[in-house]
């Protein structure tokens, strides 16, 4: 059976759909395909799913051609997932558009029909959706369709994006998967001529609490090298103004091609591109250099466990807890060109293989220059192969599980951010109020640094940037320790650094709606604990706590912040444990130690039953203790109930202060 065509072609450059379109879900058979690329690039599996390359139609990888141009009569055959009498066809040309001949329909029983013949003249200069309409319904279901083309009709390449099916009259057009209300009037700021030159200025990296920006500059007259050579640079941001920027000298910078893609939370710990070796050049991979009193260290090549490093990268971030590092790069694993793969760090430092992140980010065109927000869940990244408005737009997508493998469909950030040329390095503060960029429209010279500011529905998860330093609580001086933060839900690992007061105050990220346990620990002093409760918070913002440590002396009282117990029992919590092994450590290190365990109540409630809890409370404490191998007689209890409170007993937040245990070192 034959159909009658009212319409036969559609040029179409909308980013809309008005009605639901079905894309080909399997290649059921192809005349020949493309191999010369790498991984998956142009083979037949492309023209599966929506378009690619549409709107702006160009060629890419994402797209299917035949094996070799102008060869003749090629064909391809695609089936659907979703079965259905058919009114439309579409058919995705993004390059060589015009060599469509016919095409025939096949129902579930395999019969084949002729539904499209194609007249002798076609427009064929842009890319365009080729759309059939059908004068009735199919009154079969379509199963599949076979393409017919005659790739001699249109010199050099012929490419398919997609073949789609509807069974509305209204045109079938291509869209851009834009992000949700993400205003198209937004305007890019240009960083000014501080941060900008009429050099190149790319590859920006925000310091999570937005005051520094680090970035490469290209050809500058002030780099080491002054001509045609790359250095890191860095500017402050001081009351809103961007501060003259600075080169980072040696050792980060030499003469060769210096780059940065990383900074730590605390601003001590940046990733640089390449291997530094000690005769002053190069090699493929990743460094890593550390901020000390003295300036920052001769960069280290990051190990990647069992990987060698002499694939091409082209970005790479760790997360805010510095346990895993999502990288750009290219190797035999690859989807086409660059892809995104995520790296995990093990007990010993070194990082696990790069595994290939898959289909949900991934395209048989690059996927570049990665940036993974402070929530551990929001990823920016840049590609070309997916539908956008020019050469490289910029994307956002959202992780959905653990596995690091479960991706939602990335979405272009719109008109606001990506133009028709190329948009690259996203990266964005843990406020999440401005994103910062590489863009050449209306820059100083080449590339210039630009921020917009992020409307809510693209913006990370809100974190929390916790700051502070380390004191002596007699002298009230910073001293060098051992920071560690714990998830008192025991559902994160612990994360620790050492905190020196001569590089400058330790920096954390934190994630809302949950209680930490904030500790230091020295020799020679008590660890010290303080409780970060964010269980009522969802949106930024910045902490200060300081952390008192207390020398350890005979008659030093200390508070336990973080012993926890079930509501009116007398039942320790998980979260107690790390806090009851630190004393339990503490006293292994002085074997002559005693001490005495007070428990402390608020005054709700019976009096008698208050003085009990507090009593069974600090038992159930020693009994910990005791069971890693203390002797109990080095242990002394007493329970006060409410009689010696710390604070007014008015609010919840105070008698929380008053629910306590406390020891006091009774002997050395």
């Amino acid at each position: 059976m034959r159909h009658i065509l009212l319409i036969v072609s559609c040029l179409v450059f909308n980013i809309s759909f008005s009605q639901q379109t079905y894309w080909a879900s399997k290649v059921l058979g192809v005349s020949s395909e493309y191999t010369g690329g790498s991984g998956q690039q142009h083979r037949a599996v492309q023209l599966l799913g929506r378009p690619n390359k549409l709107p702006q139609a160009e060629s890419g990888a994402t797209a299917w051609r035949p094996a070799t141009p102008d060869s003749g009569e090629e064909w391809l055959k695609v089936g659907f997932d979703t079965l259905m009498n058919v009114r439309q066809i579409a058919i995705a040309e993004n390059f060589g558009p015009g060599c469509v001949t016919r095409v025939y329909a096949y129902d579930e029983s395999g019969k084949e029909y002729t539904v499209y013949e194609a007249k002798a003249e076609q427009p064929s200069k842009f890319g365009r959706i080729l759309g059939i309409l059908l004068t009735a319904p199919t009154p079969y279901k379509v199963a599949s369709l076979k393409v017919m083309l005659n790739t001699a009709k249109i010199p050099d390449w012929n490419e398919i994006d997609a073949v789609g099916i509807s069974n509305s009259t209204n045109p079938i057009m291509a869209r851009i998967n834009l992000a949700k209300n993400v205003p198209a009037s937004l305007k890019k700021e240009n960083l000014g001529a501080n941060v900008n030159s009429t050099a190149n200025e790319v590859a920006p990296v925000i310091s999570p609490d937005g005051r520094t920006i680090y970035f490469t500059r290209f050809d500058h007259p002030e780099n080491l090298k002054a001509k045609e050579d790359y250095d890191v640079w860095l500017a402050e941001e001081k009351n809103g103004v961007w501060q003259k920027a600075k080169n980072m000298g040696r050792p980060v910078n030499n003469t060769e091609e210096n780059s940065i893609s990383y900074i730590s939370p605390d601003d001590r710990t940046a990733l640089l591109m390449n291997v530094y070796q000690p005769n002053g050049s190069l090699s493929k991979g990743v460094s890593i250099t550390q901020k000390t009193a003295s300036g920052w260290s001769f960069p280290q090549e990051l190990k990647l466990l069992n990987y060698i490093n002499n694939h091409v990268f082209s970005g790479f971030y760790i997360g805010p807890k510095g346990d895993v590092m999502v990288l750009s790069l290219e190797d035999a694993n690859t989807k086409g060109g660059a892809d995104l793969y995520v790296s995990f760090r093990q007990a010993d430092g070194t990082w696990s293989p790069a595994q290939n992140m898959g289909f949900n980010l991934n395209t048989a065109d690059d996927e570049l220059t990665p940036f993974l927000a402070t929530d551990n869940q929001t990823l920016y990244f840049t590609s070309n192969g997916r539908s956008g408005y020019g050469e490289w737009d910029i994307f956002v997508s959202r992780r959905l599980d653990d596995s690091w493998m479960r991706w939602s469909e990335p979405q272009n950030l719109g008109p606001a951010f990506n133009t028709a040329d190329a948009e690259a390095h996203f990266t964005i503060p843990a406020s999440g109020e401005y994103a910062y960029f590489c863009s050449s429209e209306n820059s100083l010279g080449e590339f210039d640094i630009f921020r917009v500011k992020v409307p809510p529905s693209v913006q990370p998860i809100p974190t929390v940037i916790l700051q502070g330093s380390v004191l002596d609580q007699q002298t009230k001086k910073a001293v060098t320790a051992e920071v560690v933060l714990e998830d008192l839900d025991r559902k994160q690992p612990n994360q620790s650094l050492n905190y020196d007061p001569a590089v400058g105050d330790f920096k954390l990220v934190l994630d809302n709606q949950k209680q930490y346990g904030l500790s230091a620990k020295k020799q020679g002093y008590q660890a010290a604990s303080v409780v970060i409760d964010l269980t009522k918070d969802n949106l930024y913002k910045e902490l200060r706590r300081d952390i008192l440590l207390t020398p350890i002396e005979v008659g030093k009282k200390i508070t336990l912040n973080t012993i926890r117990f079930a509501q009116s029992k007398f039942d320790l919590l998980p979260a107690s444990l790390p806090e009851l092994d630190r004393i339990v450590q503490l006293m292994n290190e002085n074997p002559t130690m005693e001490i005495l365990l007070e428990g402390h109540t608020d005054n709700v409630g019976d009096f008698e039953a208050n003085v009990q809890l507090s009593k069974d409370r600090v038992e159930e404490v020693k009994k910990y203790v005791v069971s890693k191998g203390v002797a109990q007689g080095r242990v002394q209890t007493k329970g006060f109930g409410p009689t010696r409170p710390i604070s007014p007993n008015t609010t919840e937040d105070n008698r929380k202060l008053n629910r306590r245990v406390e020891f006091t070192i009774l002997k050395m």
